[in-house]
């Protein structure tokens, strides 16, 4: 019996099915939605292994409450995730195709090279995607409470209101920094405790996670609220002047405004994913200087505009 629950297949579709129903149950995703997380997270537990699947598994629990949390104050303020909170196939493929790319990566890598780093820079790849999803979905979802006003990603001395498409706050900035830290720190669990499950080959690797997480979160997070900016599909409403996504607010109908019409938020986060899983390589091979040069000028660049 014990043989055949530690066969990843048979363990993975026994996890699977029982996270299934608890998010169904929950709320946390619609009937397309469950399907294809089904899917995402059977493929990362299997390819990925359980360090992989576990901050997958942190990312999806971790956004489905955090969109729960004052749902109703959220929708008065007509900021909440549409369908009451349920992702639909959309959401989940948006946030889990380009991990599920990379645990792929790290099972064949191994087979298909004899560089022993390459699964490591796999796996940076699946943090840094990992960490910019959970970062930007938290920040969206705690950060509308901020108690001051949020302010354009792209001129951040322009104050907008709330649900804006690209505002961001100080609360927001936090909550994606913290989150990329809570990733982090459980794949250095996992190294330490059970280090056939993170594909390391020193020490120094292992240090870089809890950092590498943390920056990936941060800049996948805002670059996402870039492209949001910059590219997305955008919508006013003329009840509160807020620049937005969606087709009612307010409990109004919006205008189209401007953006790439199909460029959709799906897009953006698909979009911000896979920046984060590069982002994430990069920092795994070491540099870490130019990153944070990087980040400082825009921030410099994006105050003074």
């Amino acid at each position: 019996m014990f043989e055949l629950l530690s066969n990843p297949v048979v363990s993975g579709l026994l996890i699977m099915t029982l996270l299934a129903g608890v998010s169904y149950k929950l709320h946390f995703v619609d009937i397309s939605g469950l399907v294809s997380a089904f899917m995402v997270g059977f493929i990362v537990w299997y390819a990925g292994g359980p360090a992989a699947f576990t901050i997958l598994l942190f990312f999806f629990l971790s956004s489905g409450l955090a969109t729960k949390f004052k749902y109703k104050a959220k929708a008065k303020q007509g900021v909440a995730q549409e369908a009451k909170g349920r992702r639909s196939w959309k959401n989940v493929t948006a946030s889990g195709i380009i991990p599920t790319i990379f645990a792929i990566g790290m099972y064949l890598a191994p087979r298909l090279s004899t560089n022993p780093d390459l699964p490591f820079y796999m796996f940076a790849g699946l943090v840094g995607a990992i960490a910019t999803t959970t970062s930007d979905n938290l920040a969206s979802e705690i950060g509308v409470f901020s108690k001051r006003t949020p302010r354009l990603i792209t001129n951040l001395r322009r104050k907008v209101p709330r649900g804006t498409i690209g505002g961001v706050s100080l609360l927001g900035e936090q909550v994606a920094l913290a989150a990329g830290f809570a990733i982090g720190l459980i794949v250095v669990l996992f190294a330490y405790f059970a280090p056939s499950t993170v594909p390391v080959t020193s020490a120094n690797q292992i240090t870089m996670f809890i950092p590498l997480a943390a920056l990936t979160g941060f800049v996948g997070c805002n670059m996402d609220s870039v492209l949001g900016a910059v590219i997305q599909n955008k919508f006013v409403c003329d009840i509160c002047g807020a620049v937005t996504d969606k087709d009612v607010h307010c409990s109004s109908q919006t205008k189209y405004i401007g953006g790439c019409k199909w460029f959709s938020n799906m897009h953006v986060n698909l979009g911000s994913s896979l920046m984060g899983s590069t982002l994430g390589i990069v920092l795994g091979v070491g540099l870490f200087v130019w990153v944070f040069g990087g980040v400082f000028f825009w921030i410099l660049a994006s105050s003074s505009s």
